[in-house]
């Protein structure tokens, strides 16, 4: 289970059974959620050429932020920017992951929680908070129903080695039904750039460096291709990277670089170079590149294509939707989705096989017609339409999101509805939601 030079952690692995109440991991032929894309509770939305059916949202989670401070970070709050993700197991069952930590990343702690679902989203387990990123990791597929997640943030493998990095691996088995953590089980070695270390209020052994695995992962040629960007040591911007594997996940070394920081936008506010990625085959056999440039209405997505497995790309275009963490799949018809936002959450549909052009649905103005809470005042799961953003509303969701088929053409869509950093009063909820989506061609 555990591969070549990290044998060593067996004995150091962490084992711990995690058994949602009332729900049943690794339990095969898992539900597809079927009552989820019951057609009588779900809407209609036409566009050029197909028709996406949009269902009722399923509250995953729901909390109150509360303060966390400590000197020159008293207005920081947890639980605000949640920065959900998710990945399908090998046989169905989903796991859904969000911070609970502020998003300083200066923080003396990094937590974030999981929870599984074994009917495609329609019910969710209770939440464990295990995983000491902050960032959203990759999944893997493993045998046995088993997903390994890479840890996004990572440590210099000895003080002041700019070049050679390690973090630890969570092994979820049996469809979630157990975890194993092995300590410094992921190593990033021979890195061709120095990379520096971002200092916090943690020890000095948990400082991260500046160079994060957060996207997905492929398999090309017969070997994993994973998502990543950082900063050179002594620069500033970020460059968007690929990283590959040729032992299952457990050791990666640099393979590519996309994109890097454009000199033209250098000191625009919020720009920030090339960082969040998603990679997706497409039919033709290249692979196709969506990247984050900053936060904003303003900053547009980035595009590259590769034709020769990941170790060379095109020169990045623009493309209509903007602006954080993008999830790109290919669903079973063809049709490519991307899932994004800031300000407000975007599904992005394409039905040409190269993603040439895109058409939209408004997934925060659907979530505002259709999400319910019996009880709740207005607001409680409100997300600011666009046009009414200011200060005090800031974005009402960090616009992050997991993107999953779950069937032919059955989408499931992560999300979150934050209020504003510092909650209005006791019912300005932060949310977690999920939202069924069945898209056909027309």
């Amino acid at each position: 289970m555990i591969r070549g030079s990290i044998h060593k952690w067996v004995l150091a692995a962490l084992s711990i059974m995690l058994i949602a109440a009332g729900a049943t991991p690794g339990k095969t032929g898992q539900s597809t959620g079927s009552s989820l894309f019951s057609r009588s509770n779900m809407q209609p939305v036409d566009l050029q050429g197909l028709r996406v059916w949009l269902g009722e949202p399923v509250q995953v989670t729901a909390q109150l932020g509360w303060k966390m401070g400590w000197p020159g970070y008293e207005w920081e709050h947890a639980f605000t920017h949640l920065t959900p993700d998710m990945a399908k197991f090998p046989n169905g069952e989903l796991i859904a992951t969000y911070a609970l930590d502020s998003d300083a990343q200066s923080n003396p702690v990094f937590s974030t929680g999981y929870q599984i679902s074994t009917d495609s989203g329609a019910h969710w387990g209770r939440r464990y908070s295990m995983l000491m990123q902050h960032i959203p990791m990759i999944f893997i597929s493993k045998p046995d129903d088993s997903l390994l997640a890479v840890p996004s943030e990572l440590f210099e493998r000895t003080e002041g080695d700019g070049y050679n990095f390690v973090g630890p691996y969570y092994l979820f088995q049996h469809g979630g039904g157990r975890m194993e953590f092995v300590p410094d089980g992921v190593r990033v070695l021979d890195w061709p750039w120095p990379v520096d270390v971002l200092p916090g209020q943690q020890p000095r052994d948990n400082w991260h460096v500046g160079l994060v695995l957060t996207g997905n992962a492929l398999e090309v040629g017969g070997k994993l291709l994973a998502t990543g960007y950082g900063q050179k040591k002594g620069e500033k911007g970020e460059h968007a990277f690929i990283v590959s594997s040729e032992d299952g996940g457990f050791t990666w070394r640099y393979l590519s670089t996309i994109a890097g920081p454009d000199p033209a936008f250098m000191g625009q506010r919020s720009y920030e170079g090339a960082d969040e990625m998603n990679i997706v085959h497409l039919t033709d056999g290249d692979l196709m590149a969506v990247f984050r440039v900053g936060s904003g209405r303003k900053w547009n997505l980035r595009r590259a294509y590769s034709h020769d497995e990941g170790r060379t790309w095109s020169r990045p275009d623009v493309l209509p939707a903007w602006s954080v963490y993008p999830q790109v799949i290919r669903t079973s018809s063809g049709i490519l989705a991307i899932s994004t936002g800031r300000p407000g959450i975007y599904l992005w549909l394409s039905t040409d096989p190269r993603g040439e052009n895109w058409q939209s649905v408004d997934i925060a103005g659907l979530n505002n017609l259709r999400a319910t809470e019996p009880d709740a005042k207005i607001g409680t799961f409100e997300i600011t339409p666009n046009d009414y953003l200011s200060e005090t509303t800031k974005w009402q969701t960090s616009s992050y999101t997991g993107l999953v088929e779950v069937a032919p053409n059955r989408l499931v869509l992560l999300y979150d509805r934050d209020p504003e950093r510092i909650p209005r009063d006791s019912n300005d909820l932060s949310h977690v939601f999920l939202m069924p989506i069945e898209i056909e061609r027309k």
